[in-house]
């Protein structure tokens, strides 16, 4: 069991079991679910219903070597991303897809990002 205490700093990301190199500290996930709304009542607070369910979106840079091609990424479809942080947490969005072509240039580095439908905690 990873120490309870530990922070995710570091993460890896896998598109259909293959490693993607990623950029020092770039990986943000929000896992999706569930949206609540507030509704505010005469006399209490602190009521809510429950709205439409949002897509998970994982967002990361990749770094621009010789094998990553920013068109075929951009045509990702249907793919099972996983990704697993230093802290021991780990999460599968399944049917993912790319958002967009990402643009790459001399930084190294391209912004990518994928939606799909709400993550699941693998661990």
């Amino acid at each position: 069991m990873a120490n309870p205490n530990i922070l995710a700093g570091r993460g890896r990301i896998k598109l259909n079991g293959a490693f993607v190199d990623t950029g020092s500290g770039t990986i943000t996930l929000d896992p999706g679910g569930e949206s609540r709304e507030s509704v505010p009542g005469d006399y209490t607070a602190g009521a809510f219903k429950s709205g439409e369910t949002k897509p998970a979106k994982l967002s990361f840079d990749a770094l621009t070597k010789y094998a990553f091609d920013p068109i075929s990424f951009g045509k990702l479809s249907d793919v099972t991303a996983t990704v697993e942080f230093d802290n021991g947490q780990h999460f599968v969005i399944r049917h993912a897809w790319a958002e967009a072509t990402p643009e790459i240039g001399t930084s190294g580095k391209a912004s990518c990002v994928l939606m799909g439908p709400p993550a699941e905690r693998t661990s």
